[in-house]
């Protein structure tokens, strides 16, 4: 007889204004984000909890990035000319994911 697991909930990428949002609002982040999908909080806080979910987004993108560029650099790929281009690209991407995690920040 198998058992059905719940899924696992969605992981938050920690941004550098959790604890700022924390503060202010008396909630933790986590609690927030839970109650804006269940329609539970006010207008300035259903846009509080949309703008950080999209700073946590573009934090993501940002790890994403930089995780790959580490692999890419790791060893594990032959040095060539096409390395090369694909690490300038992943360069060029985390540029970018910076850029819009700044932004959003």
């Amino acid at each position: 007889m198998s058992t059905t697991r719940a899924p696992a909930p969605a992981r938050k990428a920690l941004t550098a204004l959790d604890y700022r949002v924390e503060a202010a609002t008396g909630r933790s982040v986590d609690q927030l984000w839970e109650h804006r999908d269940r329609g539970l909080l006010d207008e300035p806080h259903r846009r509080l909890v949309d703008v950080h979910r999209s700073l946590a987004q573009a934090e993501t993108s940002v790890t994403f990035h930089r995780v790959l560029l580490h692999r890419l650099s790791s060893g594990e790929f032959p040095a060539g000319a096409a390395l090369f281009a694909r690490i300038d690209r992943t360069v060029d991407q985390l540029k970018q994911a910076a850029a819009t995690r700044d932004e959003r920040q």
